[in-house]
């Protein structure tokens, strides 16, 4: 398994274990990511593998972005400017530390 996939799913770790609507699974297959709708009791969408560093890293910016805008009537494109800010101080965060890590590797 790759090995930019591994660190990137232990860096954002923290926000996955948080957040009550997704989990990211290491499977034969690679990574899947998990949608979990917990009005429902379960999954909103059917898993989806990840093959590689820059579509888990993808999935995970769009998770962000829609736990920030999912108690709002906006889409990405309506966000507020403090909306906006705050997507981007949680991006930069898990960013700064993947960058540490990929030097590391």
């Amino acid at each position: 398994m790759n090995g930019l996939l591994r660190i990137l799913s232990m860096r954002f770790r923290g926000y996955i274990t948080g957040s009550k609507y997704i989990d990211v699974c290491h499977t034969k297959f690679g990574y899947v990511i998990l949608h979990y709708d917990p009005t429902a009791g379960d999954f909103a969408y059917t898993p989806e593998i990840i093959e590689t560093p820059e579509d888990l890293l993808q999935c995970l910016r769009e998770e962000i972005v829609m736990d920030v805008l999912q108690d709002t009537e906006h889409d990405l494109e309506d966000a507020t400017e403090a909306e906006l800010t705050e997507i981007e101080a949680i991006t930069e965060r898990y960013m700064t530390i993947l960058e540490g890590m990929k030097q590391a590797v």
